[in-house]
């Protein structure tokens, strides 16, 4: 499952960003990197608020339990632009750490966090689908965009700031 957003409509933002220096955008990912990220961090709350309703339904097979591991392994996560592009990416992904309760081997392989929580949103032939990411996304995308368009005229204008000081001094 691969949902994708991309920001449009920051036209003055993204210019201002290309007259910056070069020392703004790093490969530490610069203002734009540190904006997608608190972004993220809105779909993050919502999926483990909702991972957490989702384990609490009735009727599961057993594959979940209450310990909150699973639900503590969805994050956001920096990942590489696909070929061809340039940018900034974060996913927001849950990490493929083994499950603690998970005995011995499922199919020839341990059971991970990340089996779980896919198990949930798709379900299979033993556990109905309860959805947890997608619903996050649809209920908090906007509100992750705006915090990201908020954020990053904050991040250039401090920049801007910081910069226009240093030249008064020359």
């Amino acid at each position: 499952m691969k949902l994708e957003v991309q920001l449009r409509g920051l036209d003055g933002v993204l210019e201002t960003l290309k007259r910056l220096p070069p020392e703004v955008v790093s490969k530490k990912g610069g203002p734009v990197l540190a904006s997608l990220r608190k972004g993220a961090r809105v779909l993050v709350k919502q999926s483990r608020d909702n991972f957490r309703a989702a384990v609490a339904m009735p009727g599961k097979t057993g594959i979940t339990d209450t310990t909150g591991f699973t639900e503590k392994q969805i994050v956001s996560k920096r990942r590489r632009m696909p070929s061809g592009q340039k940018g900034e990416r974060i996913v927001v992904t849950v990490n493929a750490k083994p499950h603690p309760t998970s005995k011995g081997k499922y199919r020839g392989r341990t059971i991970r966090a990340n089996d779980i929580a896919f198990i949930m949103e798709a379900g299979n032939s033993k556990q109905p689908a309860t959805p947890w990411l997608r619903p996050a996304f649809a209920a908090k995308s906007q509100e992750a965009l705006r915090t990201v368009e908020r954020d990053l005229v904050v991040r250039v204008d401090r920049i801007v700031k910081k910069l226009a000081a240093q030249n008064e001094g020359k």
